[in-house]
């Protein structure tokens, strides 16, 4: 499949068709790799491998609930 980056100031974006959102579920993280060589960008969607190797699974889950607990504050200060 082929798809159209869009720039976002100096960068790139790459979104992600509906469809393969639909087969990997609802995700918040992902780890990417590069792999200069052969010029890939690969994307890994499964999310309790990533969540180990990015950070620790009981600090993940503090910070999520916090976030689900105060999303409102954080959006009104966010707005400041």
């Amino acid at each position: 499949m082929m798809q159209k980056l869009i720039t976002v100031g100096n960068s790139k974006a790459l979104t992600i068709s509906s469809n393969i959102l639909k087969q990997v579920g609802n995700v918040e993280v992902a780890k990417v790799q590069f792999e200069p060589e052969k010029k890939r960008l690969i994307i890994d969607f499964n999310p309790q491998e990533v969540i180990e190797e990015v950070i620790d699974p009981e600090v993940y889950s503090v910070a999520k609930n916090l976030l689900k607990r105060y999303s409102k504050a954080f959006a009104e200060l966010a707005k400041k």
